[in-house]
């Protein structure tokens, strides 16, 4: 598809339609980075204005996503997120068959305000580890977590979460407590600059908010969590557990 200015459909919409072709005849391939604005003014001989236009119409649909201070990238498969599942990230990347990995952002004992008190079902003014991270997948970050644990029923937490990669892990094989169930409730926010610095997205990018309350087999809430992620990189989805 060669330019043409004579049609009446403006140039940036079809260098839009070319870029999405180039895509979809795997030219660029998910996550890999197109070229750069300049070099796509050469390639087509049109100015940036157009060259911008194009992407960002194409950053709007989904196609393709900004990465701070990297690039423009093809946007990667989404990955299926279950919003019934009760496995951690270890094993939700596992599943995908994706490598995985976490990075703590900060780790700080703090006390337990009257919300955080009431769902976790402790005293207010206990101690709870407030645990910032940050999940990978294939090393680009997928999840921001914000999570508290209760450290009147996991004394000693704050010591040993650098020890393995799964909390869940040492959850079960230190304290003989296991994810049974949770409560999920999600909405959709605009990325801070903050987060978006974190998640490697624009600002003002549109992100999943899931905020889980996780509880054990008697219904004791293990955990508060947080999550933040762009909702142009995973699908959550719900299957229907059949009749038994």
């Amino acid at each position: 598809m060669n330019l043409n200015p004579l049609k009446t459909q403006p140039l940036y919409m079809q260098i839009r339609q070319m870029l999405s072709n180039d895509i979809k005849e795997g030219k660029y391939k998910p996550d890999e980075q197109i070229p750069t604005e300049a070099e796509l003014c050469e390639i087509y001989q049109v100015s940036r204005i157009t060259i911008r236009k194009a992407i960002e119409e194409l950053v709007k649909d989904g196609t393709l996503t900004r990465i701070q201070r990297k690039g423009t990238f093809v946007t990667t498969n989404r990955f299926q997120n279950e919003l019934l599942s009760v496995s951690g990230f270890s094993e939700f990347s596992h599943q995908l068959g994706h490598m995985g990995n976490s990075r703590i952002l900060r780790s700080e004992i703090i006390e337990a305000n009257h919300d955080m008190a009431e769902q976790l079902r402790v005293e207010e003014g206990s101690p709870v580890l407030e645990l910032e991270r940050l999940m990978y997948v294939n090393e680009r970050p997928l999840f921001y977590d914000l999570a508290h644990y209760p450290l009147t029923r996991f004394p000693g937490l704050e010591k040993r979460i650098d020890r393995a990669e799964s909390i869940y892990k040492i959850l079960k094989e230190d304290y003989g407590t296991e994810i049974d169930s949770n409560d999920k409730i999600i909405n959709v926010i605009g990325a801070t600059r903050e987060l978006a610095k974190y998640l490697e997205c624009d600002t003002g990018a549109n992100l999943f908010r899931i905020v889980k309350t996780a509880y054990d087999a008697e219904d004791r809430p293990v955990h508060l969590s947080v999550f933040m992620c762009e909702t142009n990189r995973v699908n959550l989805t719900v299957h229907r557990a059949k009749n038994k």
